[in-house]
């Protein structure tokens, strides 16, 4: 995956490089972490749906990943935890390699 296709997947403009030295370590970080999560080296590339994972993780990297929702009017927030990784490993699980003992 490259800069560019999470760009696309976090809907920044590609002349925007404000963020892009943060983006590129995040990036290798989530993948880092989905090889390690899945068991797999993904020799072929990353399927979608294990980019579309990656992107998640992106994106809560950059946010708070545990606001469930908010509300502007009166300033509202309400958290939960684990709700973007359970998003994660929900996508992640069809490409995950089963551990043998």
């Amino acid at each position: 995956m490259t800069l560019e296709e999470l760009k696309t997947r976090l809907k920044i403009p590609m002349e925007d490089t404000s963020q892009d030295d943060y983006l590129q370590a995040a990036l290798e970080d989530a993948i880092s972490y989905v090889k390690e999560y899945c068991r797999n080296d993904f020799v072929d590339g990353l399927p979608s749906g294990v980019k579309a994972a990656v992107a998640k993780l992106v994106k809560a990297l950059q946010e708070d990943g545990r606001v469930a929702s908010q509300s502007i009017g009166d300033m509202s927030k309400s958290f939960f935890e684990g709700g973007t990784m359970n998003e994660v490993h929900r996508l992640l699980q069809p490409y995950r390699k089963a551990r043998f003992v």
